[in-house]
């Protein structure tokens, strides 16, 4: 299964349409990891052949039904997604560290930083796609294609072009 990851959108949906219709014929599944969770709701409504998963951020308010966090199984694989504020992810990963193996998850997924990132930890993957709209440190606006197969998990961050 291919998931598109995005996060930190902010209101700006032109690059994430960009994204998305670039790999619409691939992709099963859009996460949204927060900031704001209403695009990801606008998408949705855009693309209603793609399920779409999203939680919270930090710039999100007044929200009732959507999660700060959330663990999906797809594939047999345990995948934890968040938008990172709750985790202090601009102060380091230890949180994230600690979490994922208290949970035993494969896939620890979040944003906030709005830098992109990806590591092969002990037995999980860490992952923040960057920004899709607004991204920090002189790097290019960002999201990441996850594909499942088996026991593998491939990760491929993408800039939008």
């Amino acid at each position: 299964m291919k998931l598109m990851i995005m996060s930190d959108s902010h209101g700006e949906l032109k690059l994430a349409e960009k994204a998305i219709l670039k790999h619409l014929d691939e992709i099963e599944m859009v996460i949204h990891l927060g900031d704001y969770s209403m695009d990801a709701q606008r998408l949705q409504g855009m693309y209603p052949q793609l399920k779409f998963e999203y939680i919270y951020g930090n710039s999100d308010f007044m929200i009732d039904d959507v999660l700060p966090e959330k663990i999906l199984t797809i594939e047999n694989k345990q995948i934890l997604m968040t938008h990172g504020h709750k985790y202090s992810v601009n102060m380091g990963y230890d949180k994230i560290h600690a979490k994922a193996k208290e949970t035993g998850i494969d896939l620890f997924l979040f944003g906030h930083t709005h830098i992109a990132e990806y590591k092969k930890c002990w037995r999980y993957i860490i992952l923040n796609p960057g920004s899709i709209s607004a991204s920090r440190g002189n790097k290019p606006e960002s999201y990441a294609i996850v594909e499942i197969l088996g026991k593998k998990i491939d990760v491929k961050i993408l800039t939008i072009s």
